[in-house]
């Protein structure tokens, strides 16, 4: 009697296209938006820097017009 296919047969998955998919989802960002991240993660440091000084001038400030009074 007919039972189908052998059990020892198994599915074998197509890896022939894997190299392409993984090269396609290093590229999901286009280098030009990369370009932009990276400009603005580096203006955010700079005036992340010019806060900090502006708020230990401030400090500075306070502490000179206690004295003064």
């Amino acid at each position: 009697r007919d039972e189908g296919p052998p059990k020892e047969i198994q599915d074998v998955r197509d890896n022939s296209k894997d190299g392409e998919y993984w090269e396609a989802l290093a590229r999901v960002i286009p280098k030009r938006t990369l370009k932009l991240w990276d400009a603005l993660g580096a203006a955010l440091l700079e005036y992340h820097k010019v806060l900090t000084r502006r708020s230990e001038l401030f400090s500075e400030a306070a502490a000179l017009q206690q004295q003064n009074s």
